[in-house]
């Protein structure tokens, strides 16, 4: 596992001995997970058995500017921005960047409006390979395949897909991620929420299979 010194953080040397090991639990957690650990794994690899104490730290931490806390009290940590602020600037060969071309629907289609409004810095496994760019999710249709609002998912561009798969995929120049289904010669574009109906996937064309789900909590 690595050790926050391999970030060559300028403002490293600032931080006690505790604070360094804490963000270092923090990013080997995002990194080989991809989200945050909680309040308690962070006090369990650090050696603090009161949470007030590790809140106190990430609190101070937060002051001065090495992370960004998210609302929830479990698992404060913004796992998008730690990628990015964590990772080097250019990719490695196992690190590859991804663009954020925009929003894509889990509910009803939206218009896709493909244009670079982010780039994530993340590691190989995370983005799979061949050409991957991310999209960002709007609405709860695939709550139950673990993709919520909110969410980004880095998606791998193919032009066809199993069934069974998730998708990002076109409808009449609108994009949705659903899952995508062949039957009785037909597609369909299932929902993974039981409040959303079936799309009827016969004109949909394929954007490409959805590899990974980022989380900010």
């Amino acid at each position: 596992m690595s050790t926050y010194d391999d970030l060559n953080h300028p403002d490293t040397s600032i931080l006690p001995p505790r604070q360094r090991r804490i963000l270092a639990a923090i990013r080997d957690r995002v990194l080989e997970h991809g989200y945050s650990p909680s309040t308690r794994e962070i006090g369990d690899a650090v050696g603090l058995r009161s949470s007030s104490s590790v809140s106190r730290h990430l609190a101070d931490l937060e002051r001065k500017g090495f992370l960004r806390r998210g609302t929830t009290v479990s698992r404060p940590i913004d796992v998008r921005m730690f990628l990015r602020e964590s990772t080097t600037t250019q990719p490695s060969e196992d690190r590859v960047s991804v663009p954020v071309l925009g929003d894509i629907a889990a509910g009803a289609p939206i218009t896709a409006e493909e244009h670079v409004e982010d780039v994530l810095t993340l590691p190989r496994e995370f983005a799979a390979r061949g050409t991957v760019f991310a999209l960002r999710v709007r609405g709860d249709s695939m709550i139950e395949a673990g993709i919520h609002h909110g969410d980004v998912v880095v998606v791998r561009q193919q032009p066809e897909a199993h069934s069974g798969q998730i998708v990002a995929a076109m409808i009449d120049e609108e994009a949705t991620v659903k899952v995508y289904r062949r039957r009785n010669g037909h597609v369909l574009l299932e929902p993974r929420n039981p409040a959303h109906e079936v799309l009827d996937g016969d004109g949909a064309v394929i954007l490409g299979t959805v590899v990974s789900v980022l989380r900010s909590v």
